[in-house]
């Protein structure tokens, strides 16, 4: 549900982390947009049952939790004093982070172009989740790309 500030309800910008570059770049945007604007900033990391048994799936969320603050303490937030808070939601990423724009009334969704899961893809323009959340938010989407020296010639490489 979203929250208030006084009768003003507070604005909110929700990104998503696989823990990648390119999802440290999107936080790191989302960031610098929340501080310019006066938002507060949802950090989303979602994971997906895989093989292992539940209870090793739980023995993971102290980690997880670790990488979301690690993931944030490498941004500028604190010293814009923009605040974050922390999501860790089971599920299908795409699906987790446009649930908790809605849980929070986020005002857009950003996303890095491409993260783990588009690394398989040489060339990819965008990844598999950044697709997803495009084709089901009903919410503006910010894609958040690498610079373009980062792009050039299908090398990932970062700028000198």
């Amino acid at each position: 549900m979203p929250t208030f500030r006084g009768m003003e309800r507070a604005r909110w910008i929700v990104v998503g982390t696989d823990f990648s570059d390119g999802a440290q770049r999107a936080l790191e945007h989302a960031v610098r947009l929340a501080h310019s604007s006066g938002a507060r900033v949802a950090v989303v990391h979602a994971y997906e049952d895989g093989a292992e048994t539940s209870r090793a799936q739980e023995d993971r969320t102290p980690v997880l939790r670790t990488q979301l603050e690690d993931a944030v303490a490498g941004t500028s937030a604190r010293r814009a004093g923009v605040h974050v808070e922390h999501f860790l939601r089971r599920g299908a990423p795409w699906e987790k982070l446009l649930n908790v724009a809605v849980e929070v009334g986020a005002d857009l969704i950003v996303v890095g172009a491409t993260g783990q899961r588009g690394v398989a893809s040489v060339g990819a323009v965008l990844g598999s989740v950044a697709y997803r959340v495009i084709a089901s938010s009903t919410r503006s989407v910010l894609i958040s790309r690498p610079p373009f020296e980062h792009r050039r010639n299908g090398a990932p490489r970062e700028p000198t």
